[in-house]
């Protein structure tokens, strides 16, 4: 674009109205503005207009500088006085490349939405052209798009302008609700006409908020002027009511745009009808306010005495939103249905809340299903014996009879024979699938078939069939009652190999065997089929927490879930290359405990330790004295062999490399050029990222999980591994390892699913398919801890809320982890009392309501809960809870002593130590770290086994060592 010059009469104004701008007064900086307009002083509007775009600073323009200085107000003034924000600087750089933050760029959306609103069509194309997303948000509690504000505000050039430009017509707010939704609500027929013409959905249903559980076509239904124009349209374009949940897994900006660096913007798609995470509503514990400064939490808004408590800016999905890779996602996902037919909707809003999302949903005419209370089954002959078939519907009676469906066999019938009239008919047949892990689940005229590949894709079929039950039971004058809508699911996983790997380190958290059988039935719901236990190895023994006997009995308990039990090994830094042979005798004995064991995982220490001596000169082979049978799988780790390809010359033919990325923003491509180049197979494995930390980092282990899994079916994995990981100092209780679990579990099944809906829904997922109360809200506390914890990490370090960088940090730890574990070294620079009275608040908020409201919260929400570990779930969510705020506590008085009362000439606080504080403070502190610790032990016994208790104590009994130096500690 031209560059404008500055005018001749307002040139002794540009270093007036610099100072003004680097000073930050707006105050000024205004008059001299309103100044420059008037002739007295050598200007005009023209001159005016002609300064504010002259590239008149060292940055460009005056907009570029307060842009790049973060003097928003002073952004809001330039934009007022009608500066250009796509000029360029000499870089090539508009003002909005430049923002620093956020909160800048919600100044620019600001501007974009009152142009809308307004229906300044040039200014619209004016911020768009300058790189602002199309999609935006007006902010997290609403998330009302640009196209929302047209279809209720703007004339029809405006609405047309944004749909041209790449509004997504289907994009949902928070309630649900789509542009369409507000157009009829409105009532003007040209803003519908345009928005059915570009393909808006009038099927898609609000969840919440004042058109609750109508979509558009009900809502047009009772307005005369627009019941015929969309009745005209939905007969012209009626959608076949097929689905692979792909109604939500790629916004229409995708299908009619391609994405760049700066114009990416994730809608939530079309699937309307879900109800998501209550992060983003307006009942958000944790919602965030885009705009806020983060780095000044004093700035927080007060409650009043007669308003509710406040929300704190926690950016509850920020960094979620800025997931690796996701450009290159997303452009996969569109291509995908640029070159297919386009996937129709799924109408039912209960067939969302399936998990995994099915490739492919089919809804049917006709009535829907009821289940009897006693029902019959028939069994068809085929290849598989009747009996194994049996055996699988007996593993999960004891869910079906849990939504209250009783299931015993009525007949054993041959392929000729003609269909019954029993309720479930059950074929499992290879011949009859694509795939020897497809099912085919079809529920009509009052009967159920199932047609499956093997045994596992019957435990799969089964597990959607409990599903469809939960999910279609909704309780009416105190009973319930399910109700089926006719329906044929086809599905068959992403990956085929879909593992969880569990860390039994000594002295770490080894779960109790009874845990362990619960957490296999967890997995068997989520359709996971593999359960891999981490064993340490020394060279004269195997670190087994269960006795042989009881690991034959684990192994025939998941082998009947279609689950296998894998092995694995890794070694300490300790072990040197001359104890190699004493290494493979002790995995030879160990895996004769495993007598079924088809796969064994080699961890990264033990695969850098076999690969090294199996390059030594005296043409030794450590890979084939295993003790493996001809059957059996090597599994390695391939970041090994990233600098190393020749030493995957000595590895097995059949081994598996395995990619190893724990960060929220670790690249698995390397693992998949390896695989790719050395034509060897590959596994991905990310991790929970629930540990160095008091309750995780959800949006880290999503996000891991998200890129890990989407990237290697990209690359042609052909599994994944999720792991668990433990140390002897590892606060982090275990519950919080299940939203990344249940991530890759869905993910590995339809790696399609749409980003939007997976960080918006594992709340409410957690609820439906682990706690298996709907709405319950444990799953939603579960995962705002986490995010609480890594808000305050994130201010600690001055990071921006989208910034993942060191993700889970493995050390030192977060930043509440590091106050009760070294306080001493804890940065405080960009911490106030503030933000830790905010975290404190935001937590107790958390667990006190739950998703029921009442003032038992989660307790009482788990009263309800039939699966085993919800009891375990709220002590340990209870625990986390006492520790962040023990830790808050310290954390609070810290900052409290170490503040600089004179900042202006230093840091404004420093760290004086845990010893520098009011003897009366320490010895508060200290009370409530002994209750913690006494809890502390409590759930530990619980839950794990007791040898790993002492070491996981340290941790707090070094805290009070340094509460109380001169004091004896009890040793609990």
């Amino acid at each position: 674009m031209g560059e404008e010059q500055v005018p001749s009469g307002l040139v002794d104004a540009v270093d007036s109205l610099k100072e003004a701008l680097k000073a930050g007064r707006t105050d000024i900086f205004r008059k001299l503005l309103d100044a420059c307009q008037t002739e007295s002083y050598g200007g005009g509007p023209e001159a005016r207009k002609q300064l504010i775009n002259s590239l008149a600073t060292e940055d460009g323009t005056f907009l570029h500088m307060a842009t790049k200085l973060g003097r928003g107000d002073i952004v809001r003034a330039l934009l007022a006085a009608g500066a250009d924000p796509g000029v360029q600087d000499t870089g090539g750089n508009t003002p909005l490349q430049l923002a620093p933050s956020p909160a800048i760029t919600a100044i620019f959306t600001e501007e974009l939405l009152r142009a809308t609103a307004q229906s300044d069509v040039g200014r619209v194309c004016q911020l768009v052209a300058a790189g602002l997303n199309i999609n935006s948000h007006d902010n997290p509690l609403s998330r009302n798009t640009p196209l929302h504000w047209a279809a209720s505000f703007a004339d029809a050039d405006t609405l047309v302008c944004l749909i041209a430009r790449g509004g997504d017509v289907n994009a949902a707010n928070s309630d649900g609700a789509t542009p369409l939704h507000d157009a009829v609500a409105r009532g003007d027929e040209s803003i519908v006409k345009i928005l059915l013409q570009h393909q808006a959905n009038p099927y898609i249903q609000c969840y919440k908020g004042r058109h609750k559980g109508k979509t558009a076509l009900e809502m047009a239904s009772r307005k005369h002027n627009l019941q015929a124009l969309v009745e005209e349209h939905t007969a012209i374009n009626k959608p076949a009511q097929v689905n692979g949940m792909s109604n939500g897994s790629v916004s229409p900006l995708l299908k009619r745009c391609s994405i760049s660096d700066r114009d990416l913007g994730l809608s939530r798609g079309a699937s309307g009808s879900l109800e998501s995470l209550t992060s983003l509503g307006a009942d958000s514990v944790m919602t965030g306010l885009e705009g806020i400064n983060t780095s000044e939490p004093q700035n927080f808004r007060q409650p009043s005495v007669n308003s509710p408590e406040p929300r704190s800016p926690l950016q509850s999905s920020s960094s979620l939103e800025l997931s690796p890779g996701m450009e290159q996602v997303c452009e996969r996902l569109a291509s995908t249905q640029l070159t297919g037919p386009p996937r129709p909707l799924v109408t039912h809003p209960s067939l969302h809340l399936l998990w995994p999302q099915p490739r492919r949903i089919t809804e049917l005419n006709g009535a829907a299903w009821s289940p009897p209370s006693h029902a019959t089954l028939a069994v068809v002959t085929g290849a598989i014996p009747v009996h194994k078939i049996v055996d699988v519907w007996d593993i999960h009676k004891i869910w079906l009879e849990e939504v209250g469906c009783r299931v015993s066999l009525g007949t054993v019938v041959g392929v000729r024979d003609p269909p019954t009239q029993h309720t479930f008919t059950c074929i499992v047949d290879s011949a009859l699938t694509s795939h020897p892990h497809q099912y085919t689940l079809t529920v009509q005229d009052n009967k159920v078939t199932m047609v499956c590949g093997s045994l596992e894709s019957l435990h799969s079929a089964l597990v959607t069939l409990v599903q469809l039950l939960r999910v279609c039971t909704s309780t009416t004058d105190g009973s319930e009652k399910c109700s089926v809508p006719p329906v044929v699911i086809t599905d068959q996983p992403s990956l085929v190999h879909r593992g969880v790997l569990m860390d039994l380190s000594p002295h770490a958290r080894v779960p109790i065997l009874e845990r362990v059988y619960q957490m296999v039935d967890s997995l068997l719901a989520l359709k996971i089929n593999q359960l891999h236990l981490l064993l340490k190895l020394t060279p004269t023994a195997c670190s087994q927490p269960y006795s042989p006997s009881e690991i034959v009995s684990l192994d025939r308990y998941c082998s009947d879930r279609g689950i296998t039990l894998v092995p694995a090994f890794d070694i300490e830094d300790t072990v040197t290359t001359g104890q190699v042979n004493s290494l493979t005798g002790v995995i030879t004995a160990t895996l004769t405990h495993f007598p079924s064991a088809r796969y064994v995982h080699i961890g990264p220490r033990l695969t850098a330790f076999l690969a090294d001596a199996s390059t030594l000169e005296n043409s030794y082979s450590p890979w084939s004295h295993l003790g493996l049978t001809q059957s059996t799988v090597l599994l390695v780790c391939a970041n090994v062999f990233h600098n190393k390809r020749k030493h995957l010359a000595h590895l097995p033919p059949s081994a598996i490399l395995v990619e190893y990325g724990f960060q929220a923003d670790y690249d698995f491509s390397c693992g998949v050029h390896l695989a790719v180049e050395t034509g060897r197979p590959l596994a991905v494995c990310p991790g929970t990222a629930a540990w160095s930390s008091l309750s995780g980092w959800p949006e880290a282990g999503v996000s891991n999980v998200y890129s890990g899994v989407v990237g290697g079916v990209d690359g042609g994995a052909v599994g994944v591994v999720v792991a668990h990981w433990s140390s002897s100092a590892a606060l982090t209780p275990f519950v919080f390892a299940w939203p990344p679990i249940l991530v890759a579990a869905g993910l590995s099944w339809n790696h399609n699913t749409h980003w939007d809906y997976v960080h918006s829904s594992v709340g409410a997922l957690v609820d439906t398919h682990l706690v298996r109360v709907q709405g319950c809200g444990l799953g939603a506390a579960l995962v705002e801890l986490g995010r609480c914890e890594t808000w305050l990490t994130r201010m600690s370090r001055g990071q921006s809320p989208s910034d993942v960088t060191d993700l889970p940090s493995s050390s030192p730890g977060s930043a509440l982890y590091q106050l009760l574990a070294d306080p001493d070294s804890l940065p405080l620079d960009n911490l106030t009392t503030d933000v830790f009275t905010s975290v404190m608040r935001h937590v107790r908020r958390a667990l006190r309501e739950g998703g029921t409201g009442e003032p038992q919260g989660v307790s009482l929400a788990s009263a309800a809960s039939p699966w085993p570990l919800s009891t375990l779930m709220v002590l340990e969510l209870h625990l986390a809870m006492d520790m962040i705020l023990t830790a808050c506590r310290l954390g609070r008085s810290l900052v409290s002593v170490g503040t600089n009362p004179r900042s202006n000439m230093g840091v404004a606080v420093v760290n004086p130590g845990v010893g520098n504080l009011p003897a009366t403070l320490r010895t508060d502190l200290a009370n409530k770290v002994l209750s913690v610790r006494e809890v502390y032990s409590s759930v530990w016994i619980q839950g794990q086994q007791a040898a790993g208790l002492q070491s996981s104590l340290l941790v707090l009994t070094s805290l009070l060592a340094r509460l109380l130096p001169d004091h004896s500690l009890p040793t609990s």
